[in-house]
């Protein structure tokens, strides 16, 4: 099987799946099966998504979501990563930093949700601080699991050859866990967008959360299902952008897979 075949059918299930998801909520709606006022028709929520792709309002509804979240990810995985980085290098560090971090690890981030208002605002300041809460724990957790399981073989090789420190890290244990961080990052980044939407649900006055709870107050639920249905596009394609970039980065897992495949009876 050629690779573009492999791909043709690789995208005809999931499409398969959704036309028949579509076409069952579509029969049960115009049916009267299911009450139009707990589930509206999909023409209904295809003409609520190209109404809001022209009103303005919702573009800032949907400019102050993506913000929050790409800025919350963006600082909450960075600092993971170096204080990830911290612990499995320095000894002292991980004695200083692992028991509070596992104690905030414990609580619930929507629990700090109206500290955060109180410390950051209801802007977009507090929403990125939270999204880079709820980031940080399953980048910090995938990295340091990475970085400690790097070949020792390897680094008392670099060592006995006079690699310094960081060269130990930057070309043994950095390229050995890159395929554990990015399994954090596409965790994070799914995180990442539900922190965002929590956020302004709870108190914020802009974004796609306020936008769903306010069509919500007003019982437009055609409104709610075009913006609930724009962020599960937005988290595939975050969730696709962060795969492309692990492939691109994370080379030579990618050939080892294709050598095995094609290496197969």
């Amino acid at each position: 099987m050629t690779a573009l075949r492999r791909q043709l059918v690789d995208l005809a299930y999931p499409a398969a799946a959704l036309a028949l998801a579509v076409g069952a909520w579509h029969v049960g709606t115009v049916s009267g099966a299911v009450p139009s006022y707990l589930l509206p028709q999909p023409g209904r929520v295809f003409a609520a998504l190209i109404d809001g792709a022209q009103n303005p309002l919702v573009w800032r509804h949907l400019n102050s979501t993506l913000q929050a979240t790409i800025f919350g990810y963006v600082a909450g995985s960075l600092v993971a990563l170096v204080l990830a980085a911290l612990i499995a290098e320095f000894r002292p560090v991980e004695r200083f930093l692992i028991g509070p971090l596992t104690a905030i690890q414990a609580i619930p981030k929507v629990a700090v949700a109206p500290l955060v208002f109180l410390w950051a605002g209801f802007g977009l300041e507090g929403k990125t601080l939270l999204v880079a809460l709820i980031c940080f724990f399953p980048v910090f957790v995938n990295g340091l699991v990475g970085f400690r399981a790097a070949d020792a073989n390897l680094l008392d090789l670099m060592r006995a050859a006079g690699a310094s420190r960081f060269a130990r890290f930057m070309e043994v244990k950095l390229p050995m866990a890159a395929p554990t961080i990015f399994a954090g990052l596409e965790v994070a980044v799914s995180f990442a967008l539900i922190g965002c939407v929590v956020m302004e649900f709870i108190g914020a006055t802009r974004g796609m959360g306020f936008l769903i709870q306010d069509a919500s107050n007003a019982f437009d639920l055609p409104t709610v299902f075009a913006a609930i249905l724009t962020l599960g596009f937005i988290g595939v394609a975050g969730n696709a952008i962060v795969r492309f970039a692990h492939r691109r980065v994370v080379f030579w897992n990618r050939a080892t897979a294709t050598a095995s495949t094609g290496s197969a009876p």
